[in-house]
C-alpha cells in the first residue's frame, strides 16, 4: 500500500505539472495549447491531490518538501522536452 502513495505522489505531480505547463500559450509540444479554463483547474485539483497523497505517505514536512522539489524539476524540465519532440517530427519528415 505505501508503494503505490508513493508513485501516485510522483505520477500525479508529473502529470499535474504537464497539464499545467500543456496549457500555457507559449508551450512547445502541441500546435495549440489546452483551453485554460478546464485544463488550469484540472491541474490545480491533482497537484492538491498529489500534496495529499504525499502528506498520507510521508511526514507532513518531507511531503511539503518533496512536493516542491518534484513541482520546481518538472516546471524546469518540460519545456525542454519541446526540443526532443522538434528534432523526432525533422526525423519523421527526413
Amino acid at each position: 500500500m505505501e508503494a503505490s502513495v508513493h508513485i501516485l505522489f510522483f505520477v500525479l505531480t508529473w502529470l499535474a505539472c504537464a497539464i499545467l505547463y500543456l496549457s500555457h500559450r507559449h508551450q512547445g509540444w502541441l500546435a495549440q495549447p489546452l483551453a485554460a479554463t478546464p485544463w488550469r483547474a484540472v491541474g490545480a485539483a491533482l497537484l492538491l491531490l498529489a500534496l495529499g497523497c504525499g502528506l498520507a505517505a510521508f511526514s507532513a514536512i518531507t511531503a511539503v518538501f518533496g512536493w516542491l522539489m518534484l513541482l520546481m524539476l518538472a516546471f524546469s524540465v518540460l519545456p525542454f522536452f519541446s526540443l526532443w519532440i522538434k528534432r523526432m517530427r525533422r526525423e519523421q519528415q527526413a
